[in-house]
């Protein structure tokens, strides 16, 4: 009997270990945290180092042989942290990269409350999680407790803001973007979505200048706000975008009829559209996003049927925009 305990433990103690929470420390205490991973956590906290964990579940036996090497891929990044990522010091940046396409588990970054932080990642990589041979996206950036600037610019990632102060510059082309937020806010704040919903709750007590819009979509606002709306006007465009090889696309407005229709758009320049035919309804954001990558926000005029809404929260204040082409807005008091 006492043996069998013996083995037990010993089970249960390697079990732990192969759980067993894996940590990287880097002293920076100020300078911009530059981000290019998949599914993390990055919360400010009080303290003068950024510590970065992981917790994957270590499936596989280790390697002897790999014994005083590190980890390289095609991407070109070392795994110089043990965590299948690369941290690169460049002046006053810190410049964080995936290593491979595998799934780390989730990486969890706790800054200092002086970091500012700047997310891009625009590869359409997904990770997902396997529970009783069921699958669900662990693709999500949460962003929590930061006092300093933000910025992000994705392709598919969902986005979650929790107790953030700003400023902040949020854009996102497939997912959707959540945000709770106090009343010690700064502006300006502006978080855009193509294809998904923007859902922010914000304190009633809060002072801005709104800009609220939605193509296709619709803005729901709680009637706890004291806003002074502008006159509402609903009106229909033409889209004009300019991508990097000066590209025009001109003319493509919205219409009841769902026939496609190539004299949508007119192309002048070198660069021809890789569709032949566009539907009507399809609005300047999406188009470009479909044909040219990524946008962004100084070359899009955001254009196309639908309501552009101002107005001012508790007599105005700081600027806050949102924004979604596709889906709807959600305005709720916290």
């Amino acid at each position: 009997m006492k043996k069998q305990l013996v083995i037990l433990f010993i089970l249960l103690t390697v079990g732990q270990l192969a759980n067993a929470q894996k940590e990287y420390k880097l002293a920076k205490a100020t300078g911009w945290l530059k981000l290019n991973v998949n599914n993390v956590v990055v919360e400010g906290y009080d303290g003068k180092d950024i510590v970065f964990m992981t917790t994957k579940t270590e499936t596989g036996q280790v390697d002897e042989r790999a014994k005083g090497l590190v980890a390289v891929s095609s991407s070109g990044y070392t795994d110089n942290t043990g965590l299948g990522i690369s941290v690169v010091e460049n002046g006053p940046d810190i410049n964080v990269n995936m290593v491979s396409k595998s799934s780390i588990g989730i990486l969890t970054i706790k800054v200092p409350q002086q970091i500012k932080v700047s997310f891009v990642n625009n590869n359409n990589n997904l990770f997902y999680t396997y529970t009783n041979n069921n699958s669900t996206s662990t693709n999500e950036i949460v962003l929590k407790n930061l006092k300093g600037e933000i910025e992000v610019s994705t392709n598919s990632q969902k986005i979650k803001l929790e107790n953030n102060t700003g400023p902040m510059n949020i854009k996102t082309v497939n997912g959707a973007i959540e945000g709770i937020f106090g009343g010690d806010i700064k502006g300006p704040i502006s978080i855009i979505s193509v294809y998904g919903y923007v859902d922010i709750t914000l304190a009633t007590n809060t002072k801005a200048n709104l800009e609220l819009g939605s193509s296709y979509g619709k803005v729901y606002v709680d009637k706890a706000f004291n806003i002074d709306f502008e006159k509402k006007e609903t009106e229909k465009k033409e889209a004009t975008i300019t991508n990097d090889k000066s590209t025009t696309l001109t003319g493509v407005g919205s219409s009841s009829s769902n026939k496609d229709v190539s004299t949508s758009i007119t192309l002048s320049g070198n660069t021809s559209v890789n569709k032949d035919k566009v539907q009507h309804g399809i609005d300047a954001t999406t188009l470009l996003t479909d044909n040219f990558g990524t946008f962004s926000s100084s070359s899009v005029n955001f254009s196309s049927s639908g309501e552009k809404i101002k107005g001012k929260l508790n007599g105005g204040g700081i600027v806050l925009i949102l924004k979604s082409t596709n889906k709807s807005i959600y305005l709720r008091q916290q």
